[in-house]
């Protein structure tokens, strides 16, 4: 499937197309318009019933893959970094007791979202996304202390809507295989702007950047990759919306992966 609109129309609504003509140039520009099926007057209903329980079903098993998809994403935490945030509130444990437990909040709070099994939806509302960003975050600066900088610059009271790990694996990716490859570290940096019927959602670090060859293994529809990588928020933003990751890098000087979709999209908000 091509990143247009047929991808978000079978996933909110599927479209059966009923036409006079049988015209290849006809047919072609049915599909061109977003359709997913067509049917030749005059229509036997016998078919007509047929065609249709097949969008239905396909588009419900759409569904149940996704959310199933995403129930197994949230529960994937890597056993090293729960290791290393342990070891972080360690440290500070005796030095600074307030801190320790600011950071077992955070701690809690990260597990907390990523263990969430209510929520199996296509998207989720970004502040639920970002809760989970800042917990990480929290977590990793305190593990790397000077080594690493932040910097947010996110708008108060977003109300939108975005794919789950969507934002944390971008910001996980960004330290980890950008900046702490640097001996003195860097800075990510998290952007989400409100634009004309858009949200731009782009992750910037000042790491030791990729490779082309790495960029197009991560856009790539045939190359898989598995576990809560770029390629895996690559193949939801496509399924979704019909675009994906835009990604920007110059070896040695840095890295920007971002994603544009569309605002107010309230009949694939939430999957049923």
């Amino acid at each position: 499937m091509q990143g247009d609109s047929r991808a978000v129309c079978f996933i909110e609504l599927p479209i059966l197309v009923l036409t006079g003509s049988s015209r290849p140039e006809d047919i072609q520009a049915v599909f061109e318009a977003g359709a997913n099926d067509y049917l030749s007057k005059p229509v036997e209903l016998r078919e007509f019933r047929a065609r249709v329980k097949t969008l239905l079903d396909m588009r419900k098993s759409i569904r149940t893959s996704v959310q199933t998809e995403i129930a197994f994403l949230q529960a994937q935490i890597k056993p090293h970094f729960l290791y290393n945030a342990l070891n972080a509130i360690i440290s500070v444990c005796s030095d600074d007791p307030d801190k320790a437990t600011d950071l077992l909040l955070d701690l809690s709070q990260y597990l907390r979202s990523s263990f969430d099994f209510q929520n199996r939806g296509q998207t989720v509302p970004i502040g639920k996304e970002l809760e989970l960003v800042r917990s990480y975050l929290a977590l990793e600066k305190a593990r790397f202390d000077e080594r690493l900088n932040i910097e947010l610059d996110v708008p108060e009271g977003l109300h939108e809507l975005v794919p789950p790990l969507s934002i944390q694996p971008l910001v996980e990716n960004a330290i980890n295989h950008g900046l702490m490859r640097k001996m003195a570290g860097g800075t990510v940096n998290l952007s989400v702007k409100l634009l004309a019927g858009q949200l731009v959602v782009a992750v910037s670090d000042n790491g030791v950047g990729i490779t082309p060859e790495r960029i197009e293994q991560v856009l790539s529809e045939t190359h898989s990759e598995g576990g809560i990588g770029l390629r895996n928020i690559q193949r939801r933003l496509l399924k979704i919306y019909g675009t994906g990751l835009m990604i920007t890098s110059t070896p040695g000087r840095g890295t920007t992966i971002s994603y544009t979709i569309p605002r107010g999209n309230p009949s694939i908000d939430r999957a049923k």
